[in-house]
């Protein structure tokens, strides 16, 4: 078995398999949480069953089997996907405590995962980015990420030894979940510097400079990132 262990917390779509082809090697393993039945076939990654809406007894039954995992190696990277769905229309909830219970899950996965974390590792939050989006759009995505930009603050904060990261890149359709038309997507692009969307493989060769180097750099940090997919 590997002794350095890489984990995604959702699997990332596009740029969640680049970025497993990029630490996956002969002395290293990767691992991806679907709450997908049956659970994905993923080329790179080893999938394991973790689901953000899961009742508690579902979590931790999942939990307990992510944690017998993780005890055959060393957890270099915990990169975090998982998200509630997104949608463009979607209006902010009525009840603002609506988001709290995918958040409380979220954030009692990461605590209890991140003292595994090896001295240099890193955990590395992905966050939806809307700079480029008409403010009307992704209302309830939005106080999401407010909410889990909190966390992570608070992660950064409590953290030493592993670093901690934010990555963002701009919300764009995908093949199951189409949020925005070709010309939306166009404009997008138009608005950013280069004119287009770094591609799922230019964001997985900067995710994974980021964990292999270790760097503290960008430690509490939310690196913006004018590129996608997003899932």
């Amino acid at each position: 078995m590997p002794t350095t262990l890489h984990l995604l917390v959702g699997t990332g779509g596009e740029v969640g398999e680049a970025l497993s082809r990029r630490l996956a090697g002969p002395h290293e393993a990767v691992f991806a949480t679907s709450h997908r039945h049956p659970l994905p076939s993923l080329t790179h990654a080893t999938p394991l069953f973790w689901d953000l809406a899961s009742p508690p007894e579902e979590s931790r039954s999942s939990l307990h089997e992510i944690d017998r995992i993780l005890s055959s190696g060393t957890l270099k990277s915990l990169s975090l996907f998982a998200h509630p769905s997104f949608s463009r229309t979607d209006s902010p909830p009525d009840n603002a405590l609506e988001i709290l219970p995918f958040l409380s899950r979220v954030t009692r996965l990461i605590d209890h995962l991140r003292p595994r974390l090896a001295s240099g590792g890193i955990l590395l939050v992905f966050f939806p980015s809307f700079f480029h989006h008409r403010a009307g759009g992704y209302l309830a995505a939005r106080a999401w990420v407010g909410a889990l930009e909190g966390i992570f603050h608070e992660w950064s904060r409590k953290t030493t030894g592993p670093v901690v990261t934010g990555l963002e890149m701009v919300v764009t359709p995908d093949l199951r979940r189409p949020h925005l038309t070709p010309d939306m997507e166009a404009r997008i692009a138009s608005r950013t510097a280069r004119g287009r969307l770094a591609s799922a493989e230019e964001i997985a060769d900067f995710a994974a400079w980021l964990i292999r180097s270790g760097s503290p750099l960008f430690h509490g940090q939310i690196l913006r990132s004018e590129g996608g997919p997003y899932y």
